[in-house]
């Protein structure tokens, strides 16, 4: 497999927002982060894309604007052939065995559902495997980290993730509060994983899950995506591929490492970690996991196999 010896799935990246906001396309992009040559350089199988929202200051264009970037994305798929669609852990394997980029859809933020979380439905019809309930802030459905209500899901957020259990979709706890965070918990009868957080006790920020977090999540077999954002997890300064291998150090230390993948958010962050400038650059972070010891399953388990195990089809879920 083209480079990083491993199967490759990354939890989290916000390029269909860039494409919609910039212009441009997924095949080759002089600028940002994520594109299909950088993809296939870092050996990536599995490509969750962010169907980004915002703030709610955008709640009224949330739905044109996710719409907008799922058009674009379609266009993309026509017009690229190593680019296809998954809904299963299947269809992600078999683009690692054909070459191709599987690009599995990711709803950040429920303002597109406004008060209805039966649109779900539709989402799913459109190919979106993966729910986040809110970027940040409040809104109808769950209270996001820059809430201090202390407030979680609603009626209509516990609807929602009924709804994405019975659809099979994965529900994504990044961005809750931790009050939604354990209602989801709570409420969830299918996969729930941390699309792009890191370690609170590695770097305090609200956006950082603790390790009573972290353990629950495990113990429900979640995975948490480790985030390349350098203020999640560095005090100051630019962020370094050693800072992302120390915060994997600590999750596999803390859950093990079937517990652990990437949630890059590439495309989502200004600077990306020095040596991690983007996915072309996996096949290094996996051998500073070799480097560090780590035996070729835990390393295959961290690159990708975990995220893959909660996809539909992947036998084990």
């Amino acid at each position: 497999m083209q480079g990083t010896g491993f199967l490759v799935v990354d939890g989290h990246c916000d390029v269909l927002y860039q494409l919609e906001k910039d212009g441009g396309n997924l095949k080759e992009r002089p600028a940002g982060q994520v594109d299909l040559k950088r993809l296939k350089e870092g050996g990536v199988a599995g490509q969750f894309f962010a169907l980004y929202t915002g703030a709610p200051q955008r709640a009224l264009r949330a739905l044109p604007s996710v719409l907008t970037q799922i058009k674009l994305f379609y266009r993309e798929l026509a017009a690229n052939g190593d680019l296809v669609l998954a809904s299963s852990a299947a269809d992600v394997r078999r683009a690692a065995q054909e070459g191709k980029v599987a690009a599995i859809l990711s709803l950040e933020g429920g303002e597109p559902l406004g008060d209805d979380p039966g649109l779900l439905e539709v989402f799913y019809r459109l190919g979106v495997r993966a729910v986040g309930l809110t970027w940040n802030e409040r809104n109808l459905l769950a209270g996001g980290v820059a809430d201090d209500s202390g407030s979680g899901l609603t009626a209509l957020g516990r609807e929602a993730v009924k709804l994405a259990g019975r659809l099979g979709m994965l529900v994504d706890v990044s961005h809750l509060n931790a009050r939604s965070f354990w209602d989801v918990l709570e409420a969830a009868a299918g996969p729930v994983f941390a699309s792009h957080s890191s370690v609170h006790a590695r770097r305090p920020h609200p956006r950082n899950l603790t390790d009573t977090q972290a353990r629950a999540l495990a113990a429900r077999g979640g995975v948490i995506g480790v985030n390349f954002h350098a203020p999640f997890l560095c005090p100051e300064g630019p962020a370094t591929l050693e800072d992302v291998v120390h915060h994997i150090d600590y999750l596999v230390e803390l859950v093990g490492p079937e517990h652990v993948g990437l949630g890059s958010d590439f495309d989502g962050i200004p600077a990306p970690p020095q040596g991690l400038e983007g996915p072309h650059r996996f096949p290094a972070l996996a051998a500073a996991l070799k480097e560090r010891g780590y035996s070729d399953a835990a390393i295959a388990q961290i690159m990708g196999e975990n995220l893959l195990r909660l996809l539909p089809g992947s036998g084990i879920n």
